[in-house]
């Protein structure tokens, strides 16, 4: 879990919340959520980057994060601060809550999407200032801290029906390798560090990545970058250098070498050929 300085945290066996204050302004980078978390910004505002989209999340709306990796910075207010709320909840929150009773998790269809984000209103603000006064005043009290989350959870039901699918597909997330790489692979990111954001062992990762990939984590990585360039070099005037930035190579030789060595021609080659014989176009 992320730490912030000034963080305060109170917490029982299944959830955990926190209000953080940082002087520091993050770069966009890579998170690991270990468990799934409601965020609400009370200063300053936090900017989620999904599927090329950015995603600004201020103290107007409250941001639901799925388990998994995220990228995200946060911005200050004009004070120089950062804060947040931030609760942290257990699949088996969802699972267990007697909100979902009458809901069979399999009816739901698959939500594939990781966040959520949906306005707030009095009620929910009125949520918040409680949780900022449990802080303030230490109350570590576990059963007063589950029913708040219950709390908070109906209001969303009632208030935004939507967010039932969003809950009842927690249950059904798991671990997904192929969903996890196609965030990551551009990164330049170590085997070792994929093995930490997939929550695995070294050793287990490699073992779950042939299993479903039939090939090497490095192999794999390579491959789908060269597919990228494959695409730039057919559908865009980018330049080599812009391909290279693109598809996360850290040298433009590096991406020369590695596209002649598996298709047998230079990009630039390769790009006047598709022009002439208008391969892979549509």
């Amino acid at each position: 879990m992320k730490t912030f300085p000034q963080e305060k945290i109170l917490k029982d066996d299944k959830l955990l919340f926190a209000k953080w204050k940082t002087n520091i302004v993050s770069t966009k980078q890579f998170i690991l959520m270990q468990e799934n978390a409601f965020v609400f910004v009370l200063k300053g505002k936090k900017v989620i980057v999904q599927d090329g989209d950015i995603l600004e999340i201020n103290n107007q709306l409250l941001l639901i994060l799925k388990k998994g990796v995220h990228k995200m910075t946060e911005y200050l207010a004009e004070d120089g601060t950062f804060e947040a709320i931030v609760i942290y909840f257990a699949d088996t929150f969802i699972k267990h809550s007697r909100l979902f009773d009458n809901i069979d998790p399999s009816q739901s269809g698959i939500v594939n999407q990781d966040i959520m984000i949906v306005g707030t209103d009095k009620m929910i603000n009125s949520f918040v200032v409680q949780y900022c006064n449990y802080i303030l005043e230490n109350e570590n009290d576990a059963l007063i801290m589950e029913l708040k989350v219950v709390e908070l959870t109906h209001l969303l039901l009632k208030k935004y029906p939507q967010t039932q699918h969003f809950f009842t597909s927690i249950i059904q997330q798991s671990s997904d390798l192929r969903s996890l790489m196609e965030k990551l692979y551009k990164e330049n990111y170590s085997i070792s560090q994929l093995a930490y954001f997939s929550n695995r062992s070294l050793s287990k990762f490699k073992r779950d990545f042939k299993s479903k990939f039939q090939c090497s984590p490095a192999k794999w990585i390579l491959s789908r970058k060269l597919t990228d360039v494959r695409f730039y070099l057919v559908n865009t005037d980018k330049n080599m250098s812009e391909i290279a930035d693109e598809t996360g190579f850290e040298s433009l030789s590096h991406l020369d070498k590695s596209f002649k060595r598996l298709y047998g021609i230079t990009p630039s080659a390769f790009r006047n050929l598709s022009a002439v014989n208008q391969i892979d176009k549509p």
